[in-house]
């Protein structure tokens, strides 16, 4: 696989050289980039707290985990993306990570979808192409009491549900509709997660002899297998193919994550050059090739956030403010070429104007809450001088409370104190910052 060094690295510290009046020196070769990439398992969204499982999580947390992709400057690729990596078309991020959900629930687009659009995210979803064929049929009459009606999709609202709460619906699926405005945005892609291989016969569980999903039966051929799973899998890329737009499938997600090697001859067949299976909790390296790829299982007990926990050098710093035109020193620290300041800090510099906002830490949510234009009583902390020595530091897991609304923003908490960067507070507590690059200055207008 061809990897290529990212150019705008490569000129970066050419330019470090010339501006500290130095010639450029012999050195070692750049290293490869990292291949290593995140690729994160959803299925099902809900928006009642109650109703989450080993399958489902709330609207909530998967926000709070796309604006943690959002902040801390994660790339979002799909599997096209992969494709043109491995082939040498394209670069890869520093920071990539790879969205994935399962079945193809209807809650991808009624809750996934507006907060992908919302972060800037996107995901690959890999849909069951059975369930999308009964999502599309026809609503059923007043008399149709058959069993399959619960799958259809009504052609208008119900009598007492709110389009605005599409997991009233009576229709548990996508629809291909539904996966063709997904896939005309560029935020979404559809796999493969077979035509109908998820044991429907046992209701979707697992078999009483362990044969589950694109496993090979007991005394089964190659050409017998090849001959059902081909069969399906061709009936699963054709209806994909046709009903959404997207020229090529790409990506197929084995039921169960039950691997079989012989449905690896058939993927290659059918051109789907990505596959992935179990949930073993660790990065995929796409280095060693496109196949079988490791996901990490994203359940509620535990957020991206915890998972992609940031560990950074801070170097301390003094950041130059400007607060409606008059100039202040923070004390701050420099992450990853962001000054981030002490919250407390702000919240003094901006106590006597029309912005200010309070600081209260919660302890039994083990997070800061701030609450815009009200009072700052200091605590007598703000303002501390930061210790000379550079450090390690690992970014802050739990969001932030900002007028009652919890947010994911780019935090860290350094000897018991919690950094924001100027601008991430600016939108929480809505005053306005602007960045002064011929004087070095942060301006605040509040």
């Amino acid at each position: 696989m061809k990897r290529k060094l990212r150019k705008s690295a490569a000129l970066t510290a050419l330019a470090a050289v010339l501006l500290a009046g130095g010639a450029a020196l012999p050195r070692a070769a750049a290293a490869e980039p990292d291949t290593r990439i995140p690729i994160l398992t959803y299925h099902d969204l809900t928006r009642d707290p109650e109703n989450t499982d080993s399958m489902t999580i709330t609207d909530e947390r998967f926000r709070l985990d796309m604006e943690f992709l959002q902040e801390f400057g994660y790339t979002p690729l799909l599997p096209k993306d992969l494709v043109a990596i491995q082939h040498g078309n394209m670069e890869i991020p520093d920071k990539p990570v790879m969205v994935t959900f399962d079945d193809g629930y209807q809650s991808n687009y009624a809750i996934a979808y507006p907060i992908l659009q919302q972060t800037g995210m996107k995901a690959v979803i890999s849909v069951v192409a059975y369930n999308m064929e009964s999502a599309e049929e026809e609503t059923p009459s007043a008399d149709d009491n058959t069993e399959d009606a619960a799958l259809q999709e009504p052609a208008e609202p119900m009598e007492g549900v709110s389009i605005e709460n599409p997991e009233d619906l009576s229709r548990s699926h996508l629809s291909w509709s539904e996966m063709r405005e997904m896939v005309a945005s560029g935020l979404v892609e559809i796999g493969s997660h077979t035509y109908n291989s998820h044991n429907p016969q046992y209701g979707g569980n697992g078999a009483p002899d362990g044969i589950n999903g694109v496993m090979r039966r007991k005394n089964e051929t190659f050409a017998q297998y090849s001959e059902r799973m081909g069969d399906d899998l061709e009936q699963s890329i054709a209806l994909i193919v046709e009903n959404t737009g997207q020229a090529q499938v790409n990506y197929f997600a084995y039921p169960f994550g039950a691997y079989d090697s012989w449905m690896d001859q058939l993927l290659d067949k059918a051109g789907v050059a990505v596959s992935v299976w179990s949930n073993n909790g660790k990065s995929a390296d796409i280095a060693d090739g496109l196949r079988n790829l490791p996901r990490y299982g994203i359940k509620m007990e535990k957020s991206v956030a915890q998972l992609l926990q940031q560990t950074d050098t801070a170097l301390p710093a003094l950041a130059t403010v400007s607060v409606n035109g008059k100039q202040s020193k923070l004390p701050a620290y420099n992450i990853g070429g962001n000054n981030y300041v002490r919250v407390r800090d702000v919240a003094v510099l901006l106590m006597d104007t029309e912005n200010g906002f309070d600081v209260q830490w919660n302890s039994v949510r083990n997070c800061v809450e701030l609450t815009s234009q009200a009072a700052y009583e200091p605590i007598g902390t703000e303002n501390k001088p930061l210790p000379k020595e550079t450090r390690l530091v690992q970014s802050f897991t739990e969001p932030t409370v900002a007028d009652g609304t919890t947010r994911m923003v780019a935090s860290y908490q350094v000897d018991g104190y919690t950094y924001y960067k100027l601008r991430s507070l600016g939108e929480l507590c809505v005053f306005q910052v602007a960045w002064d690059e011929a004087e070095q200055v942060v301006e605040v207008t509040a």
